[in-house]
């Protein structure tokens, strides 16, 4: 059993062994694996799931990482997810968010007050826009974990990641001391949550100087309200009375809380990890169980 990304080091490894003891490899995509390890956790088969996290390889070959799913333990089907955004740069929109910030906000009159956090300024922000325009290395990403770093970067909490996660965690920590509520609306079209008009309002609050920790707060709250309204109404035409939450996005505690009450006020059941862990750690466990489930 392995990830269905092609590049990875176990993904290789996998094929290797399956030509030396003459055995097929099961490929588990990352968000069904994550799925399944918690199923485990309660002996439950089906359930609908709100899967975030930085990134996972998707069916499509996209950056997969807010994603809500019909999941049991041979299959899952995806139902809804965050909108998705070019990244420009590839890797370079995680390392330096702000960048992410400029594809997902695409205005350019709100990206020029940030003109300091590019290295060459107003030629770098053209030609990062010149960049999207073309197409040219701005692979997709619905990634929950690439909005909360562009969260970051738009209230100048983090603009630089050293180190995973880094801007994630460091907005977690100044929404932690907010005081006061603010509520920043939230649109969904055809199951499919627009962040782009989430972090226009992030921007524009900030501008206008509303309270940072208040702003970051609202932020992770409206995101973790959006993706439990989609998969409360995925889980009403489904049948399905559990909702789970998966995925290293759920260490953040406000995110899984806010999806907890969301999800048990509108009468479902909420579960999350509670022998397994939330981040990838749990991974390899999905994959053991999806495999041997369909090689029985």
């Amino acid at each position: 059993a392995c990830d269905l990304h092609p590049h990875f080091f176990t993904t290789k490894l996998a094929h290797e062994f399956s030509d030396e003891f003459e055995c097929d490899v099961i490929g588990v995509q990352h968000h069904h694996a994550h799925s399944i390890a918690l199923a485990n956790d309660y002996g439950i088969d089906e359930m609908i799931v709100i899967a975030c996290d930085g990134v996972g390889y998707g069916s499509d070959a996209a950056s997969w990482g807010g994603e809500i799913l019909y999941t049991n333990i041979t299959d899952f089907e995806r139902l809804g997810h965050l909108q998705a955004h070019k990244m420009p740069g590839g890797d370079m929109a995680t390392k330096h968010p702000i960048r992410m910030l400029l594809s997902i906000i695409d205005d350019e009159d709100l990206i020029s007050k940030y003109v300091d956090y590019f290295k060459y300024g107003d030629t770098e922000i053209k030609n990062i826009y010149r960049q999207l325009e073309a197409g040219i290395n701005v692979g997709l990403t619905t990634s929950t974990g690439r909005v909360l770093d562009s969260v970051s970067a738009a209230l100048e909490i983090c603009n630089t990641r050293t180190y995973e996660g880094e801007c994630s965690m460091k907005l977690e920590s100044v929404a932690y001391y907010s005081k006061n509520d603010i509520e920043i609306p939230f649109e969904i079209k055809d199951n499919i949550l627009n962040t782009r008009e989430i972090l226009r309002e992030v921007v524009r609050l900030y501008q206008k100087g509303e309270n940072k920790s208040d702003i970051a707060n609202a932020a992770q709250k409206t995101i973790a309200k959006g993706l439990s309204q989609i998969a409360i109404e995925n889980a009403d035409k489904k049948g399905v009375n559990v909702i789970g939450a998966t995925g290293g996005v759920f260490y953040n505690e406000a995110i899984t809380d806010t999806c907890k009450k969301y999800i048990e006020e509108n009468g479902y059941n909420f579960i999350q990890h509670k022998n397994t862990c939330a981040g990838d750690g749990s991974v390899s466990l999905g994959q053991a169980i999806v495999a041997k489930t369909k090689l029985n």
